[in-house]
């Protein structure tokens, strides 16, 4: 895998998959985009890990469960929030 692969596979999954393979409707789309970015927030924020540099290698359980409780103690998300992000997390 490449250096950079987290980004091709993301954009493959938001701009082709969702839309051409699920037929999500634009909403969804649109919340899992806003899923992502927070993630790549977190990493570049909270973990040291550009979005730039980040591969799928990297965004193990571990991760996602600090980004979780992230989003739960720093944007004070409920856990209906929280579950739809990993929701979009658990589709990718």
């Amino acid at each position: 895998m490449k250096e950079t692969d987290f980004a091709h596979y993301l954009t493959q999954f938001l701009m082709q998959y969702l839309p051409s393979q699920v037929g999500s409707k634009r909403n969804t789309q649109l919340s899992y985009r806003d899923s992502f970015s927070l993630l790549l927030r977190y990493c570049r924020d909270s973990e040291q890990l550009y979005p730039e540099k980040l591969t799928v290698s990297k965004v193990d359980r571990a991760l996602i469960v600090r980004y979780l409780q992230w989003l739960e103690d720093e944007r004070h998300c409920k856990a209906t929030t929280r579950n739809q992000r990993l929701a979009a997390i658990h589709s990718f």
